[in-house]
């Protein structure tokens, strides 16, 4: 039998500010989103999932606590990863391994000077506890990749360090390292590796739509500031065994042997295989991936996000997009099918990434700009729009991908639940970082001995409410609660949507409140045993 709760109150009141939103989790203060499209009926199901960090530009703008977050659609929080991943976090979001459903996310350090960083991937099962880690062997992991193929082996790209005779590309003696985009496949369980290929030995620098020197940041003289005339930034495998590499700084897409790494097709740049004329080409570009693939192979679609635009200013176009291209082998050609353009005009210097949905919807993540966006598949309509923070601190936030998957979780932490006494009403909040499944609270009171318990006579319900945001909470009389003496304990039991009890908080007692001044949130509110 399914739970049925009535309510006589139920309100939500202000947002708070983005230091206290949460009674039960001060310690929480994740991003508040600017919603400014609504999503419509038509979206995708599922959350959003995104891990924003603040700007380059030195100033402490952006998230108060950059993170992996999940979010429903109107940007209330679900799962905040504090604690759980260390360092700086990317390239979070719901996948399958060895047939369970898992959360995988890069943690590790970023050099945003030159655009990569190192670091260790990590899976969580829906408990939120590490399952698996993936590093690269003998060399480190960049940041860009990480991308199970069929739930038991990992894609990861490398920034590999190597001397090179740079003179013929116009550097002197002096100039003698390069980059080397190396990609691997990995043997999750194992780490074995399986596959490792070059840019070195497919794209000669000369490809680089960045000439050396670029600028300060690479210019060659050391292993530590190597030029980087490749940036490899994703890397996708097909089901024949082939792979599908994203060279930002050639501006190309390759489509590369998975037995010996050799090209099989180019598409933009200086040696496209397939003519693209000034308004269908792109420029370095993020997250290439294959789509689909005729039955003779004649045929394929691959989809990217289409940065058009380097960090220096340098604009191919004059905004970003999602961009899906279809690619004709017998007739040599390369067809737009679709183009998912910015809102707001938002170029995205770095950063970015399109996910086709399994709706056809596509939902985008704009990079550098702080953005996401949920376009409809079949006309290319805005159904969900949001900046990934708000006033002052919205402008400096950006996060490298950003996706939308369903996901349930059930977290092994205890739900957290504060009561707070105001005068003659005493609050009582809980939540749950990360759970998906209750649908109800119910709240209780008692001696601390029942409490501790769950049982005996003396453990009073206080009421039951219905689960509509992360945190929930119940306004009692204080003279109830006085009423079962002066060491009463309260605790809170999750209910999901058939009446299980799927969770419950330890006990706390009773505390004065002390609000600091402007801070109004109260989260969902309900009164007596509704």
């Amino acid at each position: 039998m399914r739970l049925i709760i009535a309510f006589s109150v139920l309100l939500s009141l202000p947002t708070a500010l983005a230091d206290w939103q949460f009674r039960s989790r001060p310690d929480l203060s994740p991003p508040r989103l600017n919603i400014t499209i609504p999503a419509h009926d038509d979206v995708a199901p599922g959350y959003i999932f995104v891990a924003p960090y603040p700007a380059f530009d030195g100033r402490r703008t952006g998230p108060e606590q950059p993170a992996a977050y999940i979010f429903r659609n109107d940007g209330d929080l679900v799962w905040s990863s504090l604690g759980y991943f260390g360092g700086w976090v990317a390239n979070f979001q719901a996948v399958r391994y060895k047939g369970q459903p898992v959360l995988q996310a890069f943690h590790g350090s970023l050099d945003p000077f030159h655009g990569h960083g190192y670091g260790t991937a990590a899976l969580l099962d829906q408990n939120y506890r590490q399952v698996a880690t993936q590093q690269s062997l003998h060399k480190l992991v960049s940041i860009h990749e990480f991308r199970i193929v069929q739930e038991k082996t990992a894609l990861v790209e490398v920034f590999q360090p190597v001397p090179y005779d740079l003179r013929p590309h116009g550097g002197d003696e002096s100039q003698q390292w390069i980059i080397d985009g190396i990609w691997q496949e990995l043997d999750i369980e194992t780490g074995e590796l399986l596959f490792e290929g070059h840019s070195l030995d497919f794209s000669d620098p000369s490809e680089s739509a960045l000439p050396l020197p670029t600028d300060k940041r690479h210019p060659g003289t050391t292993s530590a500031d190597a030029w980087d005339y490749f940036h490899i930034n994703s890397v996708d495998k097909d089901d024949e065994g082939n792979y599908l590499i994203s060279g930002r700084h050639t501006s190309t897409v390759y489509k590369l042997s998975g037995v010996d790494g050799s090209v099989i097709w180019r598409l933009g740049g200086s040696n496209s295989t397939f003519p693209l004329s000034h308004d269908a080409s792109f420029a370095y570009q993020h997250d290439a991936r294959f789509l689909s693939r005729s039955a003779d192979g004649s045929i394929e679609t691959i989809s990217l996000f289409d940065n058009a635009a380097l960090t220096d200013g340098t604009r191919f176009h004059p905004s970003s997009s999602a961009r899906i291209f279809q690619l004709n082998h017998t007739s040599n050609t390369a067809t737009e099918l679709r183009r998912f353009p910015a809102p707001d005009g938002l170029s995205a210097q770095s950063q970015g990434n399109a996910q086709v949905l399994p709706n056809k919807n596509v939902f985008v993540n704009w990079g550098q700009a702080g953005a996401i966006t949920e376009f409809r598949g079949s006309d290319a309509k805005p159904t969900f729009h949001a900046y990934l923070d708000s006033g002052p601190l919205g402008p400096g936030v950006q996060s490298y991908r950003g996706f939308r998957y369903e996901w349930e979780g059930r977290p092994r932490e205890s739900p957290a639940v504060v009561a707070l006494r105001a005068g003659s009403e005493t609050s009582v909040y809980v939540s749950w970082n990360g759970d998906t499944v209750t649908v109800a609270w119910e709240f209780y009171a008692g001696a601390a001995g029942g409490v501790a318990s769950g049982k005996g006579a003396r453990t009073h319900k206080l009421g039951v409410v219905r689960r509509v945001s992360f945190e929930t909470v119940l306004v009692v009389s204080t003279a109830e609660l006085e009423a079962l003496g002066r060491d009463v304990k309260v605790f809170a039991v999750a209910l999901d949507g058939d009446g299980r009890v799927v969770g419950r908080s330890g006990g706390v007692g009773v505390k004065e409140e002390i609000r600091p001044a402007g801070r109004g949130n109260r989260g969902v509110e309900g009164h007596g045993d509704l």
